[in-house]
């Protein structure tokens, strides 16, 4: 799969292709596909078209056949109107984002720092979200819960995921969600970076259940920056499984009677 330097920045602008493109699964077999960027490993992710069906409506808003034929398309398209879940009425660009398997909302930089502009100079609390004094089990400064609040990125150090393992994270406020989004990389620079991936290798296997073929087997939670078992844990692991085995071995094996 080929991309033109048009793919390129749009990838780097708005995460996603922009189009529906070729893809080769099996030998002589042409898939269409929708393809985006992975916010937490930077690698390219696709989607087939037929696994996704466009909606009819989006935030109270009906699409039209043009519309909706140009989200099919890969394209981003523009709709008014919509309402969050706050009541408050916004505008924004739609666009198929396959790491998301779904649609995504996108501004543009003018309208965004507009709109930034206006949720400064009024408090967060008003749209019934209200920046923590803590979070993953670290105090926020001062100084980071007034740049959340200027809708700054910040970059924390030591959170902890549900497993009580820490990890680092850029966070930042996502308004139309009335939530914080956690980033391995800082959403604000739109160019390529060089994940966390043992960060991210942690977080998947103690907070969201995952293993991978170095993992599987253990069943302790990752330490800070640990992709592989350590020595204890594998030695750990070898002897569970050898008394298992023994276990197994030692059972009385049932006699066979003899027929009469």
């Amino acid at each position: 799969m080929k991309f033109t330097d048009e793919d390129k920045k749009n990838l780097l602008q708005t995460g996603n292709l922009g189009r529906v493109v070729s893809a080769e699964y099996k030998q002589g077999e042409h898939t269409p596909v929708f393809v985006s960027l992975d916010k937490l490993t930077n690698e390219l992710v696709a989607l087939r078209a037929d696994k996704l069906k466009i909606p009819d409506t989006i935030k109270g808003v009906t699409l039209d056949d043009k519309q909706k034929q140009a989200l099919s398309e890969g394209k981003s398209v523009l709709v008014e109107g919509m309402t969050s879940k706050n009541g408050k009425e916004f505008s924004a660009n739609v666009q198929v984002n396959a790491d998301k398997k779904g649609i995504e909302f996108q501004f543009d930089n003018g309208k965004k720092q507009e709109q930034n502009q206006q949720k400064t100079q009024r408090p967060l609390e008003s749209e019934g979200f209200r920046i923590p004094a803590k979070l993953g089990g670290v105090e926020l400064t001062e100084k980071q819960q007034n740049d959340l609040k200027a809708d700054k990125t910040i970059y924390v150090s030591g959170l902890k995921d549900k497993q009580g393992q820490e990890y680092n994270a850029y966070v930042k406020v996502n308004h139309e969600q009335g939530k914080l989004d956690f980033f391995k990389w800082n959403p604000d620079k739109a160019k390529k970076v060089t994940p966390d991936n043992d960060s991210k290798t942690q977080v998947a296997v103690n907070s969201e259940g995952k293993t991978n073929e170095a993992t599987k087997k253990v069943d302790e939670p990752l330490k800070k920056g640990q992709t592989q078992p350590t020595e204890k844990q594998e030695a750990k692991q070898e002897k569970k499984e050898a008394n298992s085995t023994k276990q197994e071995t030692d059972k009385p094996k049932k006699s066979k009677g003899h027929k009469m």
